[in-house]
């Protein structure tokens, strides 16, 4: 990062301010103390913190007081709140309000520090992702995960070509966004791009819909174009050996020579299709000669949420509603979905959270997702709780111990020793 991780640490206790100042000060963090709310107030309007720990009750004013304050100025600070048993209802509510986690006291100082240590460490990541940016925003293609680096690199590399390209990837993956990237990236990018789906062309169609040389045509519109050839295994047979002539044989019907670029997409396996005679062979080896694999949402790890951010910062930019936002429950649901999907179905889940969230906080009701509630009574459960994070971040990951670790914020010795805790 540009420097130390930012704390403000607000408590009114100096036996626990103290010491954990000094804590997290050893860690090599930038830590703000101060023991009132008027303090805090004045830290929180000159200064943006990383990571904000609030108590609940001060003497003269509330920690709910200190994060409506941040929600007002629109920091992105990870809040952590401090509260006694009591107050456990109001802890909730700041969770609403869009706190991160909160402990109940009397809690050892060690576990406020592994917390506060977490969230740095995933503001860290996420700096470094945002430094790398190696995606980001290409032509449409948004993510930062290591899965959509190696897409936007791909696809970097075959724009300039005119081999034929052909895109592969489960439903609602982003194919024909992919076909669309590689068109703007390409020096036909002031040419059409021209659809063609597959899917409606029959036999009886096919020469009004591909091989006629009329102008409005999609094999003459796309002179000097991409033509993009949308789910190409729905092609029926027939269409399917008459377009193979024509690539072979350079048909002047179908631009010969070829003055376009030819990219098609599928969501079967088409090489097993041709292997087992359910596509033609010949067709499959002209399309396939530059492959390109578009991975599903569950391989790309936080781009979940930067594009359920993106689709609902959409949202607020285009509604008169106050703007919306998702509680800690929202996220958490977000990341534990398998997403069988993909980004598909996460835009659609996006779509019904707004649709139906009656204020400004997104819950995991709201995205109507077929997973387990992940909020639960603060109560002898909470071991349970925990087991349950960790078998869903094992399962997004594919059992990849690392990964997992990443993504609930804990080094993999802690996590090895939880599973060992558990075998045990």
């Amino acid at each position: 990062m540009s420097g130390p991780t930012r704390i403000l640490l607000v408590d009114d206790e100096p036996t626990i301010r103290v010491p954990a100042s000094d804590m997290l000060s050893a860690k090599g963090y930038s830590v703000t103390v101060v023991g009132t709310g008027q303090d805090a107030l004045g830290q929180i309007d000159a200064f943006d913190f990383d990571i904000a720990v609030l108590d609940l009750r001060l003497p003269d004013a509330s920690g709910l007081d200190l994060l409506r304050r941040l929600v007002e100025l629109r920091r992105t600070t990870d809040v952590v709140m401090i509260t006694a048993y009591g107050t456990i209802p109001t802890a909730v509510e700041a969770m609403k309000l869009g706190a991160r986690d909160f402990l109940t006291k009397p809690f050892d100082l060690a576990q406020l520090i592994e917390v506060v240590t977490r969230y740095a460490r995933v503001r860290e990541a996420r700096h470094r992702s945002s430094e790398a940016r190696c995606a980001g925003d290409f032509h449409g293609i948004v993510g930062e995960s290591p899965a959509m680096c190696e897409l936007v690199r791909i696809v970097r590399a075959v724009a300039d070509g005119s081999a034929p390209i052909l895109i592969h990837g489960e439903t609602g993956t982003g194919k024909s966004l992919v076909a669309r990237a590689i068109h703007a990236a390409s020096p036909r990018s002031n040419g059409d791009f021209v659809v063609v789906r597959c899917a409606l062309v029959t036999d009886a169609s096919a020469e009004s819909e591909l091989f006629a040389g009329e102008p409005e045509r999609p094999l003459e519109r796309a002179r000097g174009g991409t033509l993009f050839l949308d789910e190409i295994a729905e092609l029926e047979a027939p269409v399917q050996a008459r377009l193979t002539y024509a690539l072979q044989a350079d048909d002047p019907r179908f631009g010969g020579p070829l003055d376009y670029h030819i990219v098609a997409s599928t969501r079967f396996d088409l090489r097993g299709a041709a292997d087992s005679g359910a596509f033609r062979q010949d067709l499959f080896f002209r399309l396939n000669v530059l492959p390109i694999a578009v991975p599903p949402l569950r391989e790309r790890g936080t781009d979940v949420y930067l594009l359920a951010d993106l689709f609902l910062e959409r949202h607020n930019a285009q509604s008169e509603r106050p703007t919306l936002r998702f509680s800690p429950g929202a996220r958490r649901a977000l990341g534990s979905h398998a997403w069988p999907g993909n980004v598909r179905e996460l835009q659609n889940a996006i779509a019904r959270a707004v649709a139906l969230c009656p204020d400004e906080v997104i819950s995991p009701d709201h995205l109507g997702l077929d997973v387990q509630r992940l909020v639960t009574p603060l109560s002898d459960t909470m071991r349970a709780e925990e087991d349950r994070r960790i078998d869903a971040a094992l399962a997004q990951t594919g059992g990849r111990k690392a990964e997992a670790a990443e993504l609930l914020g804990i080094s993999r010795k802690t996590l090895w020793e939880k599973l060992k805790r558990r075998r045990g």
